[in-house]
Parts: C-alpha cells; sequence; structure tokens
C-alpha cells in the first residue's frame, strides 16, 4: 500500500542514497517491498516535502562517476519551434508540450527544449533545492517509473535520460578537447572498451561514445553556452538521434 511517509523519506533521501539501502534500511522499520515499491513509484512521479518520522538511511551517498558531466535548464518556443531551422522565442513555461499539427516536445528549465518522438514523453526531476541540476527521462507514454532506475532496461524501454547543469567547459573547441580527454579517462578508470567521436547538434559541440562493453550504451555530452547536456541511452536508435539531435539552447541559439 502507498506510506505518504515512505514517499516523503524517499523523495529527500533517492538523492543521496541508493535504492538498495533505503530498501534495506525501510525493512528494517517493518516496510514491506510492496509498500516500497508503491511508495517508490509515487516518490519519483511528483516532489514531496521532507519527512520527519522515519530514520536517515545508514551507508554512505554513491558518488557518481560522471557527476561533472550532469545537468539543468528551460526555454519556450513558438508554434513552429520544431520546424528545423527556426529559433527559440522568449523563455516560458516547462514541461511537456504539444504544438497544434501533433509535434510534441519537452521544454527544459533554464532555457533548452528537445523534439520528442511520436508517443514520448518528458519526466523530470531535480537533483538540488536550487534546480541547477536537472534530470529528465524520455520514455514511450505509460512507462512504469521505477524502470528508471535500471539503465539495463533503458535499451529494451526505448528510455533516453538527459542531465543537465551548469558547466565549466567552454563552447568551444578547447571546451570540447578538455572534455574529450576527462571522459575518456573516466571510461578508462573503470574498465570499459569504448570508441568517441566528436558530434555537432545545431550549433552546439560536443562528444558522441558508444560504450562496448562490459554495459553497452550510447553516451553524448554536448556543450551549450551555459549548461553541460549528457545524454544516456541503450544503444544509438532512431529515438535516440531524433531526441539527441533535435536539442536547441536558449542561450546558444538566440
Amino acid at each position: 500500500m502507498l506510506r505518504p511517509d515512505v514517499v516523503e523519506y524517499l523523495r529527500e533521501n533517492l538523492k543521496s542514497f541508493p535504492v538498495d539501502i533505503l530498501r534495506k534500511q525501510l525493512a528494517e522499520e517493518g516496510i514491506s517491498d510492496v509498500d516500497f515499491n508503491e511508495s517508490l513509484a509515487q516518490a519519483l512521479r511528483a516532489p514531496t516535502t521532507v519527512s520527519k518520522t522515519l530514520s536517515k538511511p545508514k551507508g554512505k551517498a554513491s558518488t557518481a562517476a560522471i557527476a561533472f558531466l550532469c545537468v539543468g535548464v528551460a526555454i519556450i518556443v513558438s508554434v513552429g519551434l520544431f520546424a528545423l531551422g527556426q529559433k527559440p522565442a522568449a523563455p516560458t513555461t516547462e514541461g511537456n508540450t504539444e504544438n497544434p499539427s501533433g509535434e510534441s516536445g519537452f521544454i527544459g528549465h533554464a532555457g533548452w527544449i528537445v523534439r520528442l518522438p511520436k508517443d514520448y514523453v518528458g519526466i523530470s526531476d531535480f537533483k538540488d533545492s536550487g534546480k541547477q541540476h536537472q534530470i529528465v527521462y524520455f520514455c514511450k507514454k505509460g512507462t512504469d517509473p521505477t524502470n528508471f532506475l535500471n539503465e539495463g532496461l533503458f535499451g529494451q524501454l526505448g528510455i533516453v535520460k538527459l542531465e543537465v547543469m551548469p558547466t565549466q567547459f567552454p563552447n568551444n573547441p578547447t571546451g570540447v578537447a578538455n572534455l574529450s580527454r576527462l571522459a575518456a579517462g573516466k571510461y578508462k578508470n573503470a574498465g570499459e572498451k569504448f570508441s568517441m567521436k566528436n558530434m555537432q547538434v545545431a550549433t552546439l559541440p560536443g562528444v558522441s561514445v558508444t560504450v562496448l562493453s562490459p554495459f553497452p550504451r550510447a553516451e553524448a555530452f554536448v556543450l551549450g553556452q551555459d549548461h553541460m547536456y549528457f545524454f544516456m541511452a541503450g544503444q544509438e536508435d532512431d529515438v535516440w538521434r531524433d531526441i539527441v539531435l533535435s536539442l536547441r539552447d536558449a542561450h546558444t541559439e538566440n
């Protein structure tokens, strides 16, 4: 059954602790797997306040190997935004949007937009209270949000994850070169086999990475004027290309 106190507790602590640690901690406090799973699904759907009825989880927070590559922003567009070659209009409401022609997109928090494949939506969250680190999962309508926790399912379910955060890399060849070196070091230190190449998304430079093993996936790092965009999916397919290559950055495009 859905437990509001557990939902609040998860919402606060998912930012800092792995799901397995939270599940174990709550199990020790008498929360069943069924209650945990239902509350977890709700916690991923909508923000809640901090719960004060449950104890803090034990153990250390996991640090993402690519924390420096993550991301968060927002912009609006006119009805014709999705036509190739058009520039975004002034910023406005963020979230999923659809124009009269039936084309849909997602407007980020601080100045960016992507066009979405048919029947796709974006489900957004933030890693911080200041909303500087935004995470959006692009997925088919009706996708169970608990699947977002298992990146091994992204390829099978057609999920594309985007993280956006302020960047220290300049939007120029020097920035791309420095980004490439840091990214390559990350993959090598993890013992992964990968291939890397420069890419261009409209006016935005970046790096495209194909990880071959041990966990195959497609990743891309794109540099905007003020933000870095990190995409991750199970493979480089049509959905991946449609989403990644449609990215537009308000500060760069205007």
